[in-house]
């Protein structure tokens, strides 16, 4: 049975790294992957690397924030594009997001999902068989 959920999750994984961002404005394009994290008992968190790309409609003075602290993972002056990396050890899920250097409004958002084998996640119960088997 986790086998099978196993295999499923594996085989949707490209369809969920490919997520993109709430754009909360419209002049912000916002891109995060991978944006799922899947633990169970015998790994309780994942170590990984964020990529993280931000397109903007015009040029600015831009920083990357996430919910691990105040301080901006990254900053760019006068760009319109950009793009960093960033490894996080992640347990619970969280956002990455862009402002401008007041902060807010938050200009775009992305939430990194995490996904727990061993608990009672309504996303593990999906239906497994065909929607035409009666048995």
């Amino acid at each position: 049975m986790i086998a099978r959920a196993l295999i499923l999750l594996i085989t949707l994984l490209p369809l969920t790294v490919l997520a993109d961002e709430d754009v909360v404005d419209g002049s912000m394009r916002l891109t995060v992957k991978p944006v799922l994290c899947i633990i169970d008992k015998k790994t309780p968190s994942c170590r990984m690397s964020f990529l993280v790309f931000w397109e903007s409609a015009q040029t600015g003075y831009y920083c990357l924030f996430s919910d691990f602290g105040e301080a901006p993972v990254r900053c760019w002056s006068d760009e319109r594009t950009g793009r960093t990396e960033d490894e996080r050890i992640v347990q619970n899920e969280f956002r990455y997001w862009m402002a401008d250097d007041s902060r807010e409004p938050q200009l775009a958002v992305v939430k990194v999902e995490v996904l727990r084998m061993d608990s009672d996640d309504r996303r593990r119960k999906r239906r497994t068989r065909h929607v035409w088997d009666l048995n």
